[in-house]
């Protein structure tokens, strides 16, 4: 047996162990859980309230109406639950956009429904308690639903439990068989359906046969491949033109794979560039329309948070000139956005005032530099709040990676090569990382580095939503608080 057959056999191996699905199946089977939980949702609270609340005879409920208002309602969020499936599927959506789409499906239904049933002319006929209490108790669950049925099937796809995609591959021997042994396609919810090597199909003037190509295609089309793989040099345009122009009949998805090992570096998109198509690697993390949104959401936040606190703000200056002399405020230098520096704005709560340049990081609460007031301050983080100034100005945001002094900022680069991708956002004053528990010193490479995931998760997904849930778990969340010195 060839080495070639030896890897496909173990790769088939692997498959035949897993569940094979279809993409379209999957939606429906989403739709169809999503649509009859939102029914029952909506028909529960108006059989209660009538039978237990009304005391009505189970004869004298109008059940028909109820039931045909509860299926419309499942049947609409239903088809917004197949759309978002289908994206969230397809990698175009990460969890918490999907459960924004939950929330604005089920407002929508529930709208669309009230309409269609004011238009027939039953809207009085149906209980506006039931209605509402519908309404607000299906939120919770269908979030839940949708997070917790997500999650699962995320879990089973990278374990290699589920494949629903079907995928072919044409490319040279060499640089298919790399592709295959360094994707692990079958971890990501593909499954391998065949392969069609350039080398053996080459004319004299080491062109591809074009009849071998239109044969492969037709076969895996007709067996359900969504989509053909093409491994080559992805310079050699003309060579990669002649393969897809040969595609370009069926409806299928053709992509382009570099013969190449690395698989660190990403390709995000193609965008027009003039005349011409453009391969983009980085994206600016916001659009415009999210940059001004995000700062009118900072601003009217940190003016609004500038005024309920400013009593909070006079008590808390009286006690640091009581207890130890110099400043009530100090002000440190930061790099923040684009790696600009600015000065970050602090109730002082130690006996130093060190300017961010050279420095000594805090190391727990038992660091002598600390006043004890200082200590209470830095423990409930009431030292940050006057960073709400900096919100002001425009050097910071109410949500964003945290900044970090400019001695330790240079250390942390050093010591993680993706760090510096934190500063394409403005700091803020709370965050993804600092909710999830990393806060506090940065004294080990698994701090550094579940900091800098957190923080660049955040900038990849940003959303209002996202924001507002963080500011939220700032408050309420113990992990908030976690490791807070």
């Amino acid at each position: 047996m060839s080495q070639d057959e030896v890897i496909f056999t173990g790769i088939e191996r692997r498959q035949s162990r897993r569940v094979v699905a279809n993409h379209i199946v999957l939606c429906a089977a989403f739709a169809l859980g999503e649509g009859l939980l939102a029914a029952l949702l909506m028909l529960a609270p108006a059989l209660v309230y009538h039978f237990l609340v009304m005391h009505l005879d189970p004869t004298e409920i109008p059940f028909a109406l109820y039931a045909a208002y509860a299926g419309f309602i499942g049947l609409l969020y239903g088809s917004f639950s197949a759309f978002s499936a289908g994206r969230f599927l397809e990698r175009e959506r990460q969890t918490h956009l999907i459960l924004t789409e939950s929330l604005l499906g089920w407002t929508a239904a529930f709208a669309i429904g009230l309409f269609v049933a004011f238009l027939l002319g039953v809207a009085g006929d149906l209980s506006r308690v039931s209605l509402i209490t519908g309404y607000f108790a299906g939120l919770p669950v269908l979030l839940f639903a949708r997070g917790a049925a997500y999650a699962l099937v995320t879990l089973r796809i990278r374990a290699g439990q589920l494949q629903f995609q079907k995928v072919a591959v044409v490319g040279s021997r060499g640089d298919t068989v790399r592709f295959l042994l360094n994707g692990n396609l079958w971890k990501a919810g593909y499954r391998l359906s065949g392969t069609l090597y350039v080398d053996d199909l080459l004319d004299g003037d080491g062109r591809v046969d074009r009849p071998a190509i239109i044969e492969f295609a037709q076969e895996w089309v007709g067996k359900g491949a969504e989509f053909i793989v093409i491994v080559g040099d992805i310079g050699d345009i003309d060579a990669l033109e002649r393969i897809a122009n040969e595609l370009k009949r069926y409806a299928i998805n053709v992509v382009c794979v570099p013969a190449t090992d690395n698989i660190s570096f990403k390709f995000l998109d193609v965008v027009p560039i003039g005349p011409n198509n453009a391969v983009r690697f980085l994206r600016k993390p916001m659009s415009d329309g999210a940059v001004l949104l995000k700062r009118v959401f900072d601003l009217v936040g940190a003016a609004i948070g500038l005024v309920l606190l400013s009593p909070l703000f006079a008590v808390v200056g009286l006690l640091i000139k009581l207890e130890t002399p110099g400043p009530v405020f100090f002000r440190q230098e930061r790099r923040g956005f684009n790696g600009e520096t600015f000065h970050i704005w602090k109730f002082r709560s130690m006996r130093v005032t060190e300017s961010g340049r050279k420095m000594t990081q805090v190391r727990g609460t038992s660091d002598s530099r600390i006043t004890r007031i200082g200590a209470f301050i830095r423990r409930t983080s009431i030292d940050e709040l006057p960073q709400l100034i900096n919100v002001i100005r425009g050097e910071m945001s109410l949500v964003g990676p945290r900044p970090h002094a400019l001695i330790h900022d240079d250390e942390l680069g050093e010591q993680l090569a993706s760090y510096a991708h934190r500063q394409r956002i403005k700091p803020g004053i709370t965050g993804w990382a600092q909710v999830n528990g990393y806060r506090g010193e940065t004294s080990t490479f698994e701090q550094i580095e579940g900091r800098t995931s957190h923080d660049l998760y955040y900038i990849d997904n940003w959303s209002i939503f996202l924001d507002c849930w963080i500011i939220v778990l700032t408050v309420f969340s113990a992990k908030t608080r976690r490791n807070a010195v």
